[in-house]
């Protein structure tokens, strides 16, 4: 799993991130109505979908969504600007799915990306 944090527009390092770790893959780019940058990464190997509708449930949605997608993507990408626990949250759902998952946290600090190895529990 990935967390890209950061106080900035984080587009730029997200495709940075898809050409780097998915190059050639299938990539969901999930998150809320209005909110996904699709203009800047039309055209591109990236399916959007606007399918997370509440803020204080989107881990729950983020699960279903995994549950229902999962095997169509290679990786998928939430990309809300949630917060670091709601990351680490995050980090424990995604055991149990073969997907990469990368996730886009708000932060006071310049952009990072940081690499969290999973333990896969994937029968």
């Amino acid at each position: 799993m990935y967390i890209i944090k950061g106080n900035a527009r984080k587009i730029n390092h997200v495709w940075e991130h898809i050409k780097r770790h998915h190059t050639g893959e299938k990539i969901a780019v999930v998150g809320f109505p209005n909110k996904l940058p699709e203009n800047y990464l039309r055209n591109k190997q990236v399916i959007f979908y606007e399918s997370l509708t509440h803020k204080d449930e989107w881990l729950i949605q983020a699960e279903k969504f995994l549950t229902n997608f999962e095997e169509e993507y290679d990786g998928v990408i939430f990309y809300i600007d949630c917060t670091l626990k709601e990351a680490e949250n995050l980090k424990k759902v995604a055991t149990k799915f073969r997907s990469l998952i990368t996730v886009t946290v708000a932060s006071d600090s310049p952009i990072t990306i940081e690499e969290y190895l999973l333990s896969q529990q994937v029968a």
